[in-house]
């Protein structure tokens, strides 16, 4: 991995709420909570721009 992308914190931070993003959206959906679908569209959202900014910092 580049250590360049480990020290980038937006990138960092947008994949770990990503991540938390997507176990609460399970976490709802087992609850029958129909707010899960707004955190899996979040999740995505977040995903995508941390990708994107990962691949113009390398």
């Amino acid at each position: 991995m580049n250590k360049k992308l480990f020290e980038d914190k937006k990138v960092l931070l947008g994949f770990s709420l990503s991540f938390l993003l997507s176990i609460i959206a399970i976490l709802l959906a087992a609850n029958g909570i129909g707010y899960w679908v707004v955190c899996v569209v979040l999740a995505f959202i977040l995903l995508f721009a941390s990708t994107t900014r990962a691949q113009k910092s390398q």
